[in-house]
């Protein structure tokens, strides 16, 4: 077949997911000359409603404000996080309003997005600032060295660009390419969800936990508008196979997890199965996130945990640093060595300290069973929120700012290492006390 020849461009961002588009957004404003190249035209159908705190002002950063997101009703006020327990009285888990009082002025306030909506506009806003989209499936990475040089679709379409991000999600399309390995956390698990017509539960996020499992499951209620909610449960892989084996499926499945809370007894009383969507996972961190002209962004890199609320976030974040990266080094056409290290430290960082201190303090029986369920989310969520809310404030790119957060990325281990040993100890002595008895 012979192959179309494209025109050429300063950047190739290859996915259209959240980090590509923010990526496209962020090179033209810089007046880059950007083609997308994705497989599927939107709208794009996702999961991930449930934003962290520093989403809104990043978004805002792409010309999404929360006020516009709000009026057009695709996203509702996120003011806080109710866990309710099996067994147990419902309880706040989300950070205090002192912080937002001087002198920490910190957001504690975000939103619950249709991501399918937000991801159009973004869209939209690409668009509208000049990026050429090309809805076509890569087939082949062509490269010199180190160097990525071209990308051949699936019709024979050549995209030359003299640069290329990989923001192809968990496709994963460079580090499959270049047998880049990835590190994996915790157990693979399967997320299943529906929507419902039905006005919110609370001003905020709800999850639905039985502390008894020794890893954890858990079931969310998400209001994406005024008058719609996300409803989704995580398993591990594994537990669901099994019950597939069994013969169940996944419209009982899911009926019978979420009969387990009163919540969601009305919800179920329509007739006729549920259009259930399921998707598998696994997070990781990519070994390496760079080269001479290329970089990976979003889940092509790094794939969070969805109990973080961190993917929309990491996904925005990974996309200015690529931008600043590429800038910097248009017009050498190569990232220098210091510029690798730095964008691969950054997400390396974020992406292995959520997903690692999610699995320990979160999925893991020790902190929960050692010390309770309420005192391991306030572990958590002390950890997530402020080294966001830190992130956000001070916005480190430079040397300097990357060691001083390097900085708190060990207190941070240290923190939660303190937490996890004084669960098992008490742990051990509750043990002990049972043994004696």
């Amino acid at each position: 077949m012979a192959r179309e020849h494209a025109p050429s461009y300063d950047v190739a961002v290859l996915g259209a997911g959240i980090a590509g588009l923010a990526a496209c957004v962020l090179l033209r404003d810089a007046g880059l000359r950007v083609v997308c190249v994705d497989a599927r035209s939107y709208p794009h159908h996702k999961v991930g409603e449930s934003l962290d705190w520093s989403s809104p002002g990043l978004l805002a950063r792409l010309g999404i404000g929360r006020d516009r997101l709000l009026a057009e009703r695709v996203a509702t006020i996120k003011a806080k996080i109710i866990v309710n327990e099996i067994a147990r009285p419902a309880w706040k888990a989300s950070p205090p309003e002192a912080i937002r009082r001087e002198p920490l002025r910190f957001e504690t306030m975000t939103l619950h997005v249709d991501r399918t909506a937000l991801d159009q506009r973004v869209l939209m806003r690409a668009e509208e600032l000049g990026t050429h989209f090309i809805w076509e499936r890569i087939s082949t990475v062509e490269r010199a060295g180190d160097r990525v040089t071209s990308c051949v679709t699936n019709t024979g379409r050549r995209i030359d660009a003299r640069w290329f991000v990989d923001a192809t999600g968990t496709a994963r399309l460079f580090s499959r390419a270049m047998d880049i390995p990835v590190t994996t956390y915790g157990r693979q698990k399967v997320c299943l969800w529906t929507y419902f017509e039905t006005p919110p539960l609370y001003d905020g996020t709800a999850f639905f936990v039985d502390n008894r499992s020794r890893y954890l499951s858990w079931t969310w209620d998400i209001p994406i508008s005024p008058a719609q909610t996300s409803v989704g449960f995580v398993v591990p892989a594994d537990v669901l196979r099994e019950q597939r084996r069994a013969g169940r499926s996944l419209d009982t499945i899911f009926r019978d997890e979420l009969a387990r809370y009163p919540r969601f007894e009305p919800l179920l009383r329509q007739p006729g199965p549920l259009p259930i969507e399921a998707t598998a996972f696994h997070p990781y961190v990519t070994a390496r996130v760079c080269g001479a002209n290329w970089l990976m962004a979003g889940e092509a890199a790094s794939m969070p945990d969805p109990l973080t609320g961190n993917g929309v976030t990491s996904g925005i974040r990974h996309a200015r640093h690529a931008t600043d990266a590429i800038v910097a080094s248009h017009a050498r056409g190569a990232l220098t060595a210091a510029q690798q290290r730095l964008y691969s430290r950054h997400v390396f960082r974020l992406g292995h300290s959520f997903n690692q201190h999610i699995e320990r303090a979160i999925y893991r029986h020790d902190l929960r069973w050692g010390l309770g369920l309420r005192v391991a989310t306030y572990v958590y969520t002390f950890f997530a929120f402020f080294m966001n809310a830190l992130h956000a404030r001070f916005d480190p790119r430079g040397r300097a700012g990357m060691a001083a957060f390097a900085l708190l990325f060990a207190a941070a281990r240290a923190w939660m290492a303190g937490w996890i040993l004084t669960a098992r100890a008490a742990l051990w002595c509750r043990s002990a006390l049972h043994g004696e008895r």
